[in-house]
């Protein structure tokens, strides 16, 4: 059947071509900035606003959290791009992904690069920052280095602090 020609039952059929792209992520703290920059590069910014990109930075974080656990330990995020709409699905993987299947940036776990580059950003300080999270600056510390990651719990509580430069998609 071609696109001109009609369907049975008098429904017409369009052919549109379709781009799909997905990408499986740990469920760990430094996935988040990994999952919204996957998310960035392969939405057009034509196809969505800043208000549908942060709920599907939501989705992320969401997800993040509902995979945190042994049985799931992943989530997958697919891109289906439209010639003028886009879907994304934000869904838990039972299969998490290994080390080598990683991408080297979120292998090597950029959180901490993340977290200082948004402290800078904002002009926090590690004290700031702790006093907004309710936790020691030993910890902010430790996040900043790269030693340890926030909890689950607390990732939101960091996301939320520094929302606005983690959510909004670089300007043109």
């Amino acid at each position: 059947m071609t696109q001109d020609a009609p369907a049975p039952h008098g429904d017409e059929v369009v052919v549109l071509p379709v781009v799909v792209v997905t990408q499986t992520f740990t469920a760990r703290p430094s996935s988040l900035p990994d999952a919204e920059h996957f998310v960035r590069e392969n939405v057009p910014t034509t196809l969505l606003d800043p208000a549908e990109m942060r709920t599907v930075y939501a989705a992320i974080r969401d997800a993040i959290l509902a995979a945190a656990n042994p049985d799931i330990g992943s989530f997958q995020i697919t891109v289906r791009c439209f010639p003028e709409d886009v879907e994304i699905e934000v869904l838990s993987s039972a299969d998490p992904p290994t080390r080598a299947s990683l991408p080297p940036k979120l292998a090597d776990g950029t959180f901490a690069d993340w977290l200082a580059r948004n402290l800078r950003s904002q002009g926090l300080s590690q004290e700031a920052a702790a006093r907004r999270l309710g936790v020691s600056v030993r910890t902010i510390s430790r996040w900043v280095r790269g030693q340890t990651e926030p909890r689950l719990r607390d990732l939101r509580r960091v996301e939320e602090m520094l929302g606005g430069s983690a959510q909004s998609p670089p300007s043109p």
